[in-house]
């Protein structure tokens, strides 16, 4: 009973305060758009539905601090707080209802990031451009086992297929050219690339003169990077690329096995996973300020302080996330460092919260 009391309380306040920044947050992108929104009410309310979801992205963890605040401000003011302090409810019993709450929401929001949620920004823009070409990647190049791959350029399909033009393949032994492969298309299906009309060059391992050095061959079909999902050649070729939790795991292991650049991959997970679990630390601070009586302190300042530091954490949280993801810091340095100081913080006022009385 005590436990639903505070849960709905906070809850009241969450939603209120979320719908009401979800709105504003799509609101002004449908101002943003105005002159490009299709004029098909179907393909309007998708691009609603979709701007939504991304907005979730910044309105949700906001929303989930600032509720605790106005929950906390609220209850002493109407002296709830103090009563349930007076009926002998610890602190820390009335603080575990908002944490529980919050701590679930945090982690559906990081579920919803391991679906097809995460490139709810994507779809919404390719209904205001009216194309599906918008997220079209040109002039791709990587590395995967011993082969260079350069694609012109990458067009999405649905369900989760793509289609590449002007394909060439360069295989390295011993970090010595052996052979060419060069397509004009290729499609990925059932988890595979498959190349279509492949012209396929062999270079001799000892080239000497009077001896043929190439051997031309004609392929119907080829397969290759088996596994390499389009989403995770985003995710390479793109400076700030739009991922889910699972493409992005998919290809930090793929940069380990073929020893390329882990930095943004880290930094991209860091700040998916980890950064949103600055939402109930940040609640356990703010819980340390709230006064047992409302005459104790000057509520005003108080919420004022409170509602500032939220959005400062926030900032700095979303700041240097964005900064590790464009390589200019190191994802340990940018957000796991700044993470462990807040965690090292919060955990200090939570073992003090029973003991404050003012």
């Amino acid at each position: 009973m005590f436990f639903r009391f505070i849960s709905l309380h906070y809850l009241k306040y969450f939603f209120i305060i979320f719908l009401a920044l979800e709105m504003f947050f799509v609101a002004i992108d449908t101002l943003k758009y105005v002159d490009d929104l299709p004029d098909s009410a179907n393909l309007f309310i998708l691009f609603l539905f979709y701007d939504s979801v991304y907005a979730m992205s910044y309105t949700l963890p906001i929303s989930l601090v600032l509720s605790s605040i106005m929950f906390f401000i609220t209850f002493l003011k109407t002296n709830q707080l103090t009563a349930l302090l007076a009926l002998g409810y610890s602190r820390l019993q009335i603080l575990k209802p908002v944490v529980f709450v919050a701590s679930f929401f945090t982690c559906l929001h990081i579920g919803l990031n391991c679906t097809s949620f995460a490139y709810a920004q994507e779809s919404a823009e390719s209904i205001v451009n009216n194309q599906a070409v918008l997220n079209t990647r040109q002039d791709v190049l990587l590395k995967f086992d011993n082969k260079y791959i350069f694609m012109g350029k990458i067009y999405p399909l649905e369900n989760g297929g793509a289609k590449a033009e002007h394909i060439k393949i360069f295989e390295l032994e011993n970090r010595a050219l052996r052979s060419y492969y060069e397509a004009k298309t290729a499609v990925f299906a059932n988890d595979v690339w498959r190349l279509s009309e492949v012209a396929y060059l062999l270079i001799g391992e000892e080239l000497e003169l009077g001896k043929s050095a190439l051997t031309k061959t004609e392929l119907t079909q080829l397969e290759v990077l088996k596994g390499f999902r389009p989403k995770v050649l985003d995710t390479f070729s793109q400076d700030k690329p739009t991922v889910s939790v699972l493409d992005a795991i998919d290809t930090l292991f793929i940069s380990f096995e073929q020893g390329t650049n882990t930095t943004k991959m880290r930094a991209i997970l860091y700040a998916l996973v980890i950064v949103p679990f600055f939402v109930p630390l940040s609640i356990f601070i703010i819980a340390a300020f709230i006064p047992s009586l409302a005459r104790y302190g000057n509520l005003a300042l108080i919420s004022f302080a409170c509602v500032v530091g939220a959005l400062v954490i926030w900032g700095l949280f979303f700041s240097f996330s964005e900064l590790s993801i464009s390589g200019i810091l190191q994802p340990e340095i940018g957000v796991l460092t700044p993470f462990i100081i807040l965690f090292g913080v919060s955990m200090y006022f939570l073992r003090k919260i029973n003991t404050k009385f003012i």
